[in-house]
Parts: structure tokens; C-alpha cells; sequence
């Protein structure tokens, strides 16, 4: 079977990684000559989505195809399904996590709790929106945003200008209440397209300017907040006959009462530790969700895993050392995305240890991650 993804950065190139061991073939559309998927699969086709050519000359090539983000616009993934081929997930589901709005709206449908939201298209509107829900808000754009990006906390009356100003030439804006969690944290669940669904253990994140620092993956969490994000997580590929890994973040308050705050169509970035934590990684259960194979074990194979993400923190040619250590240890392991830059806030790799201690293990992360230098 010739497998196509759209995208070729490091999300693709896990998903080769653990699934070649099948005999699979896959096939890259990337808008980046030598992408991070493009170096190992076997096939590479560079053009822009919007070049119908160009993605046909990819869609003969493909049996099956899937995605590895949903910053892909829904009409080119219709291009595809529209030339014959089924894609998974599908521009339907796709273009509904797209727009955080309708995203809400179909949450709050299923009667998943999130945070209070309203879509705004004025300062009027967001102003509005803050009097009835009291300061601060976030106002979202309701397309295109990640890691922070179409993002604006607004604290008071005087930021709404700036606020609107600024996100405004991103397109359509949504508010939404601020919300003062405890802690963050998400969950991927798969479903297969013979309706099989296993849930990875819950996961708790910490961010560094917006973007994903640190997870930790502890097999001992399997309280109620668990057992309910569990139960939410099926609810909702069940009702969307969702095929393929989801991603579903989520906020814990205080108080224990839970929010999900976004959902992701792809293996995720909180999911990175399953490589080496858990018996089938998100990316293998990802491909043998769309392929219809039965789904692998999802449970830890340690009682902990805590996984940090390698951030660039300047601009310039990557060049990877500091390792030495790392690789001495049987229970850590380095994933180097190999992309030949590196740039100020951007995914380079990652580091995952497993072990027996969440203490022992975190420490350790920390400790490798500080000798780590790229």
C-alpha cells in the first residue's frame, strides 16, 4: 500500500518511522524540497496546495491518504477525496476543527464542557463579551492559529483596540472566557475504520511561549478527571466517526471540573512520548487506524515517561551535540528531526526518558536537555 501525507515535517516523518517495519511505501506533498519526511520516504513531491497539478500528480501516486497537520485548507483536501481518493480524516471533520468557532459549537452540541465563547466581529462586540464574563479575555482567531499564534489575552478595556487590530488581519474572530486552570492536559485517542477505539493514558503538558515545553506521562493517573476525559474522548469520535489519532487538550481547575480547550485532527505533539512509553506509539496506530490493521496495545510499557521538546533558540545552520550522555542511558532516547536550520521558537527534536520515578525520571530530562546543544 502507497500512503500519502500532506505535510513533511517531523510529524510525517515519525509516522514513516515507525511504520515502514510493514512494508508500506509513502509519499510526501510538501511545499519544502527536502522536508524532515522527505529524506527518508520514498517518494517526494514538492508544489504548493493550491497547484492542482501538482496534487494530482501526488494523488495517482497514493492508495490512501492522511495528513500530519490541519493548517491544510479543507478545499484542497476535497480536491483530493473529489479525484477518487479517501483521506483520513476527511475535509469535513477537518475543516471543523479548523475553525475554532464551529469547533466549539459542535463541542458544545455533544454537551463536552468548554469555555464560554462567541464569535465577535467588532471592538463593540468584544467589549460586550468582557462585561458579561468580567476580565481578562482571550480573543482567538477562529482560523490558522497555533502555538500561540492568533492568540490575544486582553486584561482590560484599553487592550481591545490593539487586540482587534492586530488579530483582525488574520480574518473571522471568536472571545472566549479566560480560564484559571490548575493544569493542562491532553489525551490522543484512535479509532480505527472498522470502528475499533483504544485511549492512550491521560497526559499532563507544560508550555514555554505557547509552545509545548514538557509532558508527563505518569501510568499511576487514573483518577475520576482521567476516567472522565476518557469517557469524553470516545464520546466524540464516536459521534464524528473520527478515523485515525485525535488530540483533545483540555484544562483541569482547582476545583477538579474539566474544559476541553482544543482538539487536533493528528498524532500530537503530547503524544510523542508513546514511542518509547507505550507499547504502540500514536504514530503506528495512526496509520493502522486509516488502513483498517487492528489497533496496538496503548498502555504504558513504564510507569512514567516524560518527553521535552528540543526549541531552537537562535537562527542559523542546525548542528546537533551534547548527547554523549543521553545515549549511554538505555531508558532516554533523542529524536532529531533533521531539519537543516534551526530558528528562534522552532520544533527541532525531542528527548523522552522512561523509568519507574517520575522524579528520577524528570530530573534527568532536565539534566540531559541543559547539556543538549543544536
Amino acid at each position: 500500500m502507497r500512503i500519502g501525507i500532506l505535510g513533511g515535517g517531523q510529524l510525517a516523518r515519525m509516522m514513516i518511522e515507525e511504520t515502514s517495519k510493514y512494508g508500506f511505501e509513502f509519499v510526501i506533498y510538501t511545499e519544502e524540497a527536502n522536508s524532515p519526511a522527505g529524506k527518508i520516504c520514498g517518494k517526494e513531491i514538492t508544489g504548493k496546495f493550491s497547484d492542482t497539478e501538482r496534487l494530482n500528480a501526488f494523488c495517482k501516486e497514493c492508495d490512501i491518504v492522511t495528513l500530519e497537520n490541519e493548517f491544510i485548507d479543507r478545499k484542497y483536501i476535497e480536491h483530493i477525496e473529489q479525484s477518487g481518493k479517501v483521506c483520513l480524516p476527511g475535509s469535513d471533520i477537518v475543516g471543523m476543527i479548523q475553525d475554532k468557532y464551529v469547533q466549539k459549537q459542535t463541542l458544545g452540541k455533544m454537551n463536552i464542557p468548554v469555555p464560554e465563547f462567541e464569535e465577535v466581529s467588532s471592538t463593540e462586540d468584544i467589549k460586550k463579551f468582557a462585561e458579561a464574563h468580567g476580565y481578562p479575555v482571550i480573543l482567538k482567531s477562529r482560523t490558522m492559529g497555533y502555538d500561540g499564534k492568533g492568540n490575544y489575552k486582553i486584561d482590560n478595556e484599553g487592550e481591545i483596540k490593539d487586540a482587534y487590530d492586530l488579530l483582525g488581519k488574520r480574518g473571522k474572530l471568536m472571545c472566549e472566557e479566560f480560564i484559571g486552570f490548575k493544569r493542562e492536559l491532553a489525551v490522543q485517542i484512535v479509532r480505527s475504520s472498522n470502528g475499533e477505539v483504544k485511549v492512550y493514558p491521560v497526559v499532563e503538558s507544560e508550555q514555554k511561549n505557547h509552545i509545548c515545553h514538557l509532558v508527563k506521562a505518569d501510568s499511576g493517573f487514573n483518577d475520576k478527571v482521567s476516567k472522565e476525559i476518557k469517557r469524553i474522548a470516545i464520546k466524540l469520535v464516536e459521534r464524528i466517526s473520527y478515523v485515525g489519532v485525535l488530540a483533545v487538550e483540555l484544562f483541569q481547575m482547582e476545583n477538579g471540573k474539566i474544559y476541553v480547550n482544543e482538539l487536533a485532527p493528528r498524532v500530537h505533539n503530547t503524544g510523542h512520548y508513546t514511542i518509547e512509553g507505550c507499547y504502540t506509539s500514536q504514530f503506528e496506530n495512526h496509520i493502522r487506524a486509516i488502513t483498517g490493521l487492528p489497533l496496538g496495545l496503548t498502555g504504558m510499557k513504564y510507569n512514567n515517561a516524560v518527553m521535552i521538546n528540543l526549541i531552537g533558540e537562535r537562527n542559523g545552520k542546525a548542528d546537533l551535540n551534547g548527547y554523549s550522555e543521553l545515549i549511554k542511558d538505555p531508558m532516554a532516547n533523542i529524536h532529531f528531526y533533521g531539519k537543516d536550520e534551526t530558528r528562534v521558537g522552532r520544533k527541532m527534536g525531542h528527548i523522552t526518558v522512561t523509568g519507574d520515578d517520575m522524579e528520577v525520571v524528570l530530573n534527568k530530562a532536565q539534566s540531559y536537555l541543559s547539556q543538549i546543544k543544536f
